[in-house]
């Protein structure tokens, strides 16, 4: 064994130099793999930075367009509860003059209700027909002799 040794030492030693050489071939071949694909993955690396670069500029403009159809959006809601809240307060009068009217129709009814039960000459009266000439006025029809068909003898004027 010491021999193979011995043997395999001195074929080494007489091929120094070529052995010298081919690592250094070796190592200039490594080098150039490396630094093929350290060029390509570089390559590539700024591609993909360039492409989300641009998407990035591209979503930022969107958002952009978003953020401003929100300022709108916001705006129009805040117009659109200022004027609910005028249209509630509108509402609620309409209501309270619609519930006035209807209690001094109650109170009038009552009162010719009254009035039939105590007063007989009231009573009469009240049950006799009204004129033509009267109950258009009162049943909204148009009256006769009257130049425009506009119920309750309002001929000729705008309606409103």
């Amino acid at each position: 064994m010491a021999m193979l040794l011995s043997s395999a030492w001195s074929y080494l030693s007489g091929k120094a130099r070529l052995i010298v050489e081919y690592v250094l071939i070796l190592v200039v071949i490594i080098l150039g793999v490396y630094g093929t694909m350290a060029y390509f993955r570089t390559k590539s690396l700024t591609e993909s930075t360039l492409d989300l670069s641009q998407r990035l500029g591209q979503v930022k403009g969107t958002l952009d367009q978003q953020v401003d159809a929100n300022k709108d959006q916001d705006k129009a809601i805040s117009e659109l509860k200022r004027l609910r809240e005028i249209d509630s307060q509108a509402l609620d009068g309409l209501h309270n003059e619609l519930d006035k009217a209807d209690t001094k129709g109650q109170t009038l009814r009552d009162k010719v209700r009254q009035l039939e039960k105590t007063n007989a000459d009231a009573k009469a009266l009240l049950d006799t027909a009204v004129p033509a000439a009267v109950g258009c006025v009162l049943d909204g029809t148009p009256c006769p002799g009257s130049s425009s068909n506009v119920p309750d003898g309002r001929a000729g004027t705008p309606s409103r």
